[in-house]
Protein backbone atom coordinates (compact mmCIF):
# COMPACT_ATOMS: atom_id res chain seq x y z
CA UNK A 1 0.00 0.00 0.00
CA UNK A 2 1.46 3.16 -1.49
CA UNK A 3 2.22 6.42 1.90
CA UNK A 4 -0.61 8.26 0.35
CA UNK A 5 -3.28 5.31 0.53
CA UNK A 6 -2.04 4.98 4.25
CA UNK A 7 -2.52 8.17 4.88
CA UNK A 8 -5.75 9.04 3.15
CA UNK A 9 -7.23 6.05 4.46
CA UNK A 10 -5.97 7.11 8.15
CA UNK A 11 -7.85 10.82 7.51
CA UNK A 12 -10.58 9.04 6.14
CA UNK A 13 -10.87 6.90 9.13
CA UNK A 14 -11.04 9.77 11.47
CA UNK A 15 -13.45 11.23 9.30
CA UNK A 16 -15.90 8.30 9.89
CA UNK A 17 -15.52 7.96 13.62
CA UNK A 18 -16.09 11.68 14.03
CA UNK A 19 -19.53 11.44 11.66
CA UNK A 20 -20.21 7.85 13.73
CA UNK A 21 -19.89 10.60 16.82
CA UNK A 22 -22.15 13.24 15.35
CA UNK A 23 -24.71 10.60 14.14
CA UNK A 24 -25.22 9.36 17.46
CA UNK A 25 -25.44 12.54 19.54
CA UNK A 26 -28.14 13.76 16.58
CA UNK A 27 -30.12 10.63 17.53
CA UNK A 28 -29.94 11.18 21.25
CA UNK A 29 -30.87 14.68 20.72
CA UNK A 30 -33.84 13.99 18.70
CA UNK A 31 -35.27 11.68 20.87
CA UNK A 32 -34.96 13.89 23.83
CA UNK A 33 -36.16 17.03 22.04
CA UNK A 34 -39.38 14.72 21.24
CA UNK A 35 -40.11 13.44 24.79
CA UNK A 36 -39.65 16.63 26.26
CA UNK A 37 -41.79 18.15 23.86
CA UNK A 38 -44.72 15.10 23.90
CA UNK A 39 -44.69 14.47 27.30
CA UNK A 40 -43.51 17.44 28.95
CA UNK A 41 -44.52 20.16 26.87
CA UNK A 42 -41.23 21.67 26.68
CA UNK A 43 -38.57 22.30 23.89
CA UNK A 44 -34.67 22.30 23.82
CA UNK A 45 -33.05 25.72 22.52
CA UNK A 46 -31.30 25.42 19.34
CA UNK A 47 -31.73 21.63 18.44
CA UNK A 48 -32.42 22.94 14.95
CA UNK A 49 -29.16 24.24 14.87
CA UNK A 50 -27.47 21.67 16.86
CA UNK A 51 -29.11 19.31 13.94
CA UNK A 52 -27.74 21.04 10.98
CA UNK A 53 -24.48 20.96 12.31
CA UNK A 54 -24.22 17.36 13.11
CA UNK A 55 -26.01 16.22 9.80
CA UNK A 56 -22.81 18.57 8.45
CA UNK A 57 -20.17 16.90 10.39
CA UNK A 58 -22.23 13.34 9.85
CA UNK A 59 -21.23 13.80 5.59
CA UNK A 60 -17.69 13.98 5.94
CA UNK A 61 -17.70 9.80 6.52
CA UNK A 62 -18.29 10.64 2.60
CA UNK A 63 -14.59 10.40 2.35
CA UNK A 64 -14.26 7.23 4.30
CA UNK A 65 -16.78 5.50 1.74
CA UNK A 66 -14.85 6.77 -1.37
CA UNK A 67 -11.96 5.26 -0.21
CA UNK A 68 -13.64 2.31 0.92
CA UNK A 69 -14.73 1.63 -2.06
CA UNK A 70 -18.35 1.78 -0.92
CA UNK A 71 -19.92 3.85 -2.76
CA UNK A 72 -23.37 3.16 -4.79
CA UNK A 73 -22.48 1.57 -8.29
CA UNK A 74 -25.16 1.01 -11.00
CA UNK A 75 -23.97 -1.34 -13.71
CA UNK A 76 -27.07 -2.92 -16.02
CA UNK A 77 -25.97 -0.71 -18.41
CA UNK A 78 -22.32 -0.03 -18.56
CA UNK A 79 -21.86 -4.02 -17.60
CA UNK A 80 -23.24 -5.00 -21.25
CA UNK A 81 -20.76 -2.62 -22.88
CA UNK A 82 -17.08 -3.48 -24.16
CA UNK A 83 -14.36 -4.23 -21.45
CA UNK A 84 -12.25 -1.00 -22.82
CA UNK A 85 -15.19 0.97 -23.32
CA UNK A 86 -16.64 0.10 -19.62
CA UNK A 87 -13.47 1.10 -18.14
CA UNK A 88 -13.24 4.82 -20.80
CA UNK A 89 -16.41 5.83 -19.45
CA UNK A 90 -15.23 4.87 -15.70
CA UNK A 91 -12.07 7.01 -15.85
CA UNK A 92 -14.94 9.77 -17.80
CA UNK A 93 -16.74 9.41 -15.09
CA UNK A 94 -14.04 9.55 -11.93
CA UNK A 95 -12.29 12.60 -13.65
CA UNK A 96 -15.86 14.64 -13.47
CA UNK A 97 -15.99 12.87 -9.64
CA UNK A 98 -12.77 14.34 -9.27
CA UNK A 99 -13.55 18.26 -10.92
CA UNK A 100 -16.80 18.02 -8.79
CA UNK A 101 -15.02 17.09 -5.47
CA UNK A 102 -12.38 19.74 -6.28
CA UNK A 103 -15.09 22.20 -7.21
CA UNK A 104 -17.09 21.53 -4.13
CA UNK A 105 -14.02 21.50 -1.52
CA UNK A 106 -12.73 24.91 -2.84
CA UNK A 107 -15.37 26.99 -2.54
CA UNK A 108 -15.89 25.53 1.05
CA UNK A 109 -12.39 26.28 1.77
CA UNK A 110 -13.40 29.80 0.22
CA UNK A 111 -16.44 29.87 2.57
CA UNK A 112 -13.89 30.12 5.27
CA UNK A 113 -12.58 33.09 5.09
CA UNK A 114 -15.94 34.51 4.54
CA UNK A 115 -17.41 32.82 7.57
CA UNK A 116 -14.06 34.53 9.60
CA UNK A 117 -14.25 38.08 8.26
CA UNK A 118 -17.98 38.23 8.72
CA UNK A 119 -18.25 36.51 12.21
CA UNK A 120 -20.87 33.70 10.74
CA UNK A 121 -22.23 31.70 13.71
CA UNK A 122 -25.08 30.30 14.14
CA UNK A 123 -27.97 32.10 15.68
CA UNK A 124 -29.45 30.26 18.67
CA UNK A 125 -26.45 28.47 19.88
CA UNK A 126 -23.89 31.10 18.93
CA UNK A 127 -21.41 28.39 17.40
CA UNK A 128 -19.10 29.68 14.23
CA UNK A 129 -20.09 28.04 10.98
CA UNK A 130 -16.00 28.32 10.05
CA UNK A 131 -15.08 24.80 11.52
CA UNK A 132 -18.03 22.97 9.31
CA UNK A 133 -16.91 24.14 6.05
CA UNK A 134 -13.54 23.17 6.99
CA UNK A 135 -14.06 20.13 7.81
CA UNK A 136 -16.16 19.02 4.93
CA UNK A 137 -14.08 20.90 2.69
CA UNK A 138 -11.18 18.64 4.27
CA UNK A 139 -13.63 15.72 3.35
CA UNK A 140 -14.32 16.56 -0.37
CA UNK A 141 -10.59 17.23 -0.84
CA UNK A 142 -10.22 13.62 0.12
CA UNK A 143 -12.68 12.41 -1.90
CA UNK A 144 -11.13 14.04 -4.73
CA UNK A 145 -8.01 12.47 -3.53
CA UNK A 146 -9.47 8.96 -3.37
CA UNK A 147 -11.27 9.35 -6.84
CA UNK A 148 -8.08 9.82 -8.86
CA UNK A 149 -6.25 7.11 -6.76
CA UNK A 150 -8.95 4.51 -7.83
CA UNK A 151 -8.89 6.06 -11.16
CA UNK A 152 -5.37 5.19 -11.46
CA UNK A 153 -5.47 1.81 -10.03
CA UNK A 154 -8.41 0.53 -12.37
CA UNK A 155 -6.02 2.06 -15.53
CA UNK A 156 -2.88 0.40 -13.90
CA UNK A 157 -5.09 -2.97 -13.01
CA UNK A 158 -6.16 -3.41 -16.57
CA UNK A 159 -5.41 -6.34 -18.52
CA UNK A 160 -6.56 -7.61 -21.97
CA UNK A 161 -9.90 -8.33 -22.17
CA UNK A 162 -8.40 -11.96 -23.24
CA UNK A 163 -7.36 -12.37 -19.73
CA UNK A 164 -9.28 -12.85 -16.74
CA UNK A 165 -9.02 -10.08 -14.00
CA UNK A 166 -10.01 -9.73 -10.04
CA UNK A 167 -12.50 -7.06 -11.57
CA UNK A 168 -14.21 -9.64 -13.24
CA UNK A 169 -14.81 -11.85 -10.71
CA UNK A 170 -16.06 -8.83 -8.62
CA UNK A 171 -16.44 -5.50 -10.03
CA UNK A 172 -17.51 -4.08 -6.97
CA UNK A 173 -13.91 -4.53 -5.40
CA UNK A 174 -12.97 -1.92 -3.34
CA UNK A 175 -10.30 0.42 -4.39
CA UNK A 176 -7.10 -1.83 -4.81
CA UNK A 177 -4.87 0.58 -3.76
CA UNK A 178 -5.98 0.29 -0.16
CA UNK A 179 -5.86 -3.01 0.00
CA UNK A 180 -3.20 -5.50 1.26
CA UNK A 181 -5.15 -7.99 -0.72
CA UNK A 182 -3.97 -6.48 -3.89
CA UNK A 183 -0.38 -7.04 -3.37
CA UNK A 184 -0.33 -10.95 -2.00
CA UNK A 185 3.16 -11.16 -2.56
CA UNK A 186 3.69 -8.22 0.12
CA UNK A 187 1.94 -9.89 2.83
CA UNK A 188 -1.59 -9.36 1.90
CA UNK A 189 -4.66 -12.02 1.73
CA UNK A 190 -5.54 -13.47 -1.17
CA UNK A 191 -8.26 -11.87 -3.34
CA UNK A 192 -10.04 -15.12 -4.49
CA UNK A 193 -11.71 -15.14 -0.94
Amino acid sequence: MSIVAKVLKFITRIFMYVSYLATTVLAIMTVVDVVRRFIFGLTLNGVAEYSQMLLIISMTAMAHAMVEGRFIVVNVLVDRFPKKLNLAIEVLMGLLSFAFFILVGVQLFNQIGFALQSGEAYFMIKIPKWPLYAALGASFMACALSTIVYVYERIKNYKDPKEKTVFDENPDLAILAFSDAANPQEGGADVDS
